[in-house]
């Protein structure tokens, strides 16, 4: 039986997190044995999810102490219990790269943005040598592999894009949210959701503003946490739309969420490949999305695209959406489409390919 060890930062909110909640109980079959590393083990829905799903979870620690440099010794002794390590974000992607040096493994990692802090010029050269030391790099989008080979160049890894995935039916025949639930007055409402940690990254503040172009009858909510929340309610309440912005916290009902709104957006600065996006699609919710990398390619032609920052040209497009149901259902229809194509099945296959091992899930 192959044994794969995956490691990651914590569980928190986010697309690499989401994607360890998703993709690692497909994966946990006869054919295969795997394990998790958090190196910050505060319990999160993530965390209870895939220990319900029965996914051994080991915690190096229960503060987001990242880069202790005790957590390359506890992975090299853990690391050499299985057969494959991939690993995931920033701190694990080093002390993963200098593990390898001391355990002979299969040694993976995953790419989840198309840019970072860390790409810096004087700090190329670790970089390049820390993406060297992995025998394949999955990239989460084109645009992510074609960040990581600006920085590896002709001599790098192997490189594999395997787009996220999405568990289809969980969103397509969720059940709607009471819109009463959230405890406001949403009769004859327009509501605009966004769904993300709240963060520079995503940028809900763009969202905000727009707010201020759109009418009385349109209400945004924002689901996730994070360190921008107090910048973003400060926004809400200095740009006079606070009474219609509403922080919905941390949730996991993010389907029926989506299925009470009318409109979903992805108003983001760096996107690695724009799950959420993906996700309201699935759900027959038309999208609004930032033109830039990883969300371009996932929403271009199947939702609206808008200048990236641009308040005014995205308040345009949800006031176009709203008022023109033409448009409106067929983009609905498209993103269904194009939603299939990243189903949660074929990237569990894609991955388990990487690992060398065939095995095909049942739908």
């Amino acid at each position: 039986m192959l044994r794969v060890l995956h490691v990651i930062t914590d569980l928190n909110t986010g697309g690499a997190e989401k994607l360890m909640a998703d993709l690692l109980p497909r994966m946990a079959k006869d054919e295969i044995e795997v394990e998790l590393v958090v190196f910050n083990g505060v319990i999160t829905p993530f965390f209870e999810a895939l220990s319900k799903a029965g996914i051994k979870i080991h915690k190096f620690g229960t503060k987001a102490n990242y880069y202790s440099p005790m957590h390359i010794v506890r992975l090299v002794r853990l690391a050499r219990q299985f057969d494959i390590v991939h690993t995931h974000n920033t701190a694990p992607q080093f002390f993963g790269a200098i593990s390898s040096m001391f355990c002979r493994k299969k040694w993976i990692t995953t790419e989840h943005t198309t840019t970072s802090h860390r790409r810096v010029w004087w700090f190329r050269p670790i970089e390049r040598w820390m993406y060297r030391r992995y025998a394949t790099v999955v990239a989460i989008s084109e645009g992510a592999a074609a960040a990581v080979r600006e920085v590896t160049g002709k001599k790098g890894p192997e490189i594999r894009v395997i787009p996220n995935g999405v568990d289809l039916a969980r969103y397509e025949h969720a059940s709607s949210l009471d819109r009463a639930s959230i405890g406001r007055s949403l009769r004859d409402k327009k509501v605009i959701l966004m769904v993300g940690r709240l963060s520079y990254q995503k940028d809900q503040a763009t969202i905000i503003r727009a707010m201020t172009k759109l009418p009385e009858n349109v209400e945004l909510w924002l689901a996730g946490n994070g360190e921008t929340e107090g910048a973003l309610k400060t926004l809400a309440l200095e740009t006079g739309v606070s009474d219609r912005v509403c922080f919905l916290g941390m949730r996991t009902d993010v389907p029926a969420l989506l299925k009470a709104a009318d409109v979903v957006v992805q108003s983001s600065h760096i996107e690695g490949f724009g799950l959420a996006a993906v996700e309201a699609m699935a759900a027959g919710k038309p999208v609004i999305a930032s033109d830039i990398p990883g969300l371009h390619d996932v929403v271009g032609g199947a939702g609206l695209l808008f200048e990236h920052e641009n308040d005014n040209q995205l308040a345009d497009g949800v006031t176009c959406l709203l008022n023109d149901e033409a448009l409106y259902n067929a983009l609905i229809e498209k993103g269904r489409q194009r939603a299939k194509l990243y189903g949660i099945n074929q990237m569990a296959e894609r991955y388990l390919d990487v690992y060398s091992v065939k095995y095909t899930f049942l739908n």
